[in-house]
């Protein structure tokens, strides 16, 4: 059977406001939503990261508004389909959406760094990359005044109790970042969203503030 992994549209703000059931968009026979699916989208962008760190660097470090962003992050994701389909998720179709897809490939490569992520976020100086969108100013706050919590949040597997664990201080937290950007009544987010959002914000700060 053939074995693929396609991307949907993903719209940040929406993602923002989505409940756990919907903060990943599920199609069909494999499920993006499921614990088993997130664990084979993280899988799938290790191996993305493995085959092409370079270039997963450089459509991570692009503005996700823009369509060749996402032409990019598909491109990326289409070529590393044959070897990372099969060790991700088997048999199948596997369809997620853009961000989720990034969001793993953003934490594979932040963890090929060997010094302690809550060691490089709190180490960022005042001359950081400009958020990209309201809900990345989320994350960067989020990011910059609990690296400890964010760090702990990316060493766990997702849709596990740890990562439940983790994420609690990191969603208590969100009023107080959206109130210094946006209405708080705009942020309710899941913790696969938190996590995504965190992951692709945490690795453009830390490409920013290293390059």
């Amino acid at each position: 059977m053939m074995m693929r992994l396609v991307l949907l549209p993903a719209i940040v703000a929406a993602l923002a406001i989505c409940t756990p059931s919907a903060a990943l968009e599920p199609i069909a026979a494999n499920d993006a939503n499921t614990p088993e699916g997130r664990l084979a989208i993280e899988a799938y962008g290790a191996c993305v990261v493995k085959l092409s760190p370079k270039e997963s660097a450089r459509v991570l470090s692009m503005d996700y508004k823009k369509s060749t962003y996402r032409t990019a992050l598909k491109m990326l994701v289409k070529d590393a389909e044959r070897p990372c389909a099969r060790a991700s998720f088997g048999t199948g179709r596997m369809r997620g959406d853009d961000l989720s897809m990034a969001a793993a490939i953003a934490e594979a490569l932040i963890e090929a760094d060997p010094t302690a992520v809550n060691a490089r976020l709190a180490g960022i100086g005042a001359a950081q990359r400009t958020p990209l969108g309201k809900t990345d100013a989320v994350a960067h706050c989020l990011a910059r005044s609990l690296p400890d919590q964010v760090s702990q949040l990316f060493a766990t597997a997702p849709a596990s109790e740890a990562e439940a664990a983790a994420a609690a201080p990191l969603l208590q937290a969100v009023p107080t970042c959206a109130r210094a950007t946006a209405a708080p009544e705009q942020y309710d987010l899941s913790i696969p969203a938190v996590r995504a959002i965190l992951a692709t914000a945490s690795f453009r700060i830390l490409a920013a503030q290293e390059s």
